[in-house]
């Protein structure tokens, strides 16, 4: 059984390449699959970073 569920996990605050992700910030960005991928590069693993990225572009 899984700890406790209230608890917000690491893994929450990080992004990464897989293809789930890349998608996802396409989605709620609005952005290409090209402008995605170089954000999470340029702006490291945090979503919240990635996100303050490509809003300011």
């Amino acid at each position: 059984m899984a700890g406790n569920p209230k608890k917000k996990g690491r893994d929450r605050e990080l992004v990464s390449e897989q293809e789930h992700e890349v998608a996802y910030l396409m989605r709620t960005a609005k952005v290409t699959r090209q402008k995605a991928l170089q954000a999470i590069r340029e702006a490291g693993p945090n979503r919240d970073n990635v996100m303050a990225y490509l809003q300011s572009k």
